[in-house]
């Protein structure tokens, strides 16, 4: 640690080498380009050696630059880990989760007065993001995430298949069981995500190659749903969105066909984490949630 100086310097070099442009890289640290032009010149002085090449619409990295460089990014990555676990110890009986807003609205929300009964001592707090939260970088502690593959180097667990079903308002149908070519000539609607009525109809047997292109799109599920329940039309959704609307009778399944999805819903939280009391103890919840279907 007696070889290491000029924090500061380092700060402001790691910024600008990442951003290639001085005045970025003061924005980012917010402070004035010529402070970070200092601290690179003193850093530089000190080094003996040339870190960075000023061009006129910004600057490149020297060999000694792109070697220093690798090591910035890591020490600062480190660091800003650090950083958010000690945050998180500060109220280790809370929680963040990150989830879309579809899935909060029509999925976890209803089910949390439950998980405070039965938990008590755990606050739980929602960041209701569609963006994939970047771990390094937040205090979220968990992540709810409708995908395929999950991402290297976290802790991820498979909660739940997903499936696609055809349902509608009660109202909307007639009483009793309905025909694939019936359902087929309702008005159709489906979110941006899940254009799939044409598959829909393979699964039901049905031969209408104009299917989807009779649908209408909405731009997320959440209000797909709230379209379906004041009977604007048959939808194709996530049964996983709308189970809680099937038991109520608020929505009903149209059919017997699902299109069964390669993407489905993954715990996610930071390698080790998954073993802390409050996040066990959320993972355990959902997993008996789950585990009902």
């Amino acid at each position: 640690m007696s070889n290491i100086r000029h924090l500061r310097a380092l700060q402001a070099f790691d910024a600008a080498a990442s951003r290639r442009n001085l005045s970025r890289a003061a924005a980012d640290l917010g402070v004035t380009h010529g402070a970070v032009s200092r601290q690179i010149k003193q850093l530089e002085q000190y080094l003996g050696v040339t870190l960075l090449r000023r061009l006129p619409g910004g600057v490149e990295l020297t060999e000694a630059g792109t070697r220093l460089h690798l090591a910035t990014q890591d020490a600062f990555a480190a660091l800003e880990q650090g950083i958010g676990a000690t945050r998180r110890t500060r109220t280790p009986r809370s929680l963040t989760i990150s989830l879309s807003s579809s899935l909060a609205i029509r999925w976890l929300v209803p089910k949390l007065p439950r998980f405070r009964d039965r938990h008590p001592g755990i606050s739980v707090y929602l960041d209701t993001n569609d963006q994939l939260v970047d771990f390094r970088e937040s205090d979220v502690d968990v992540a709810l995430r409708y995908g395929g593959d999950p991402p290297d180097g976290l802790y991820c667990e498979r909660l739940q298949s997903e499936q696609l079903v055809a349902v509608a308002a009660p109202s909307f149908v007639p009483v009793g069981p309905v025909a694939p070519a019936s359902i087929a000539g309702l008005p159709l609607l489906h979110d941006r995500f899940h254009p799939f009525w044409d598959r829909w109809a393979a699964e039901a047997g049905l031969h209408d190659p104009d299917i989807q292109s009779r649908s209408s799109t909405f731009p997320d599920s959440a209000v797909l749903i709230a379209a379906a329940i004041d009977g604007q039309g048959a939808i194709l959704v996530r049964r996983i969105l709308v189970a809680d609307d099937l038991e109520a009778g608020r929505l009903i399944r149209l059919g017997d066909a699902e299109i069964q999805l390669e993407k489905a819903l993954y715990f996610v939280c930071r390698q080790g984490d998954q073993r802390s009391p409050p996040v066990s103890t959320l993972r355990a919840w959902l997993t008996e949630i789950c585990a009902r279907w």
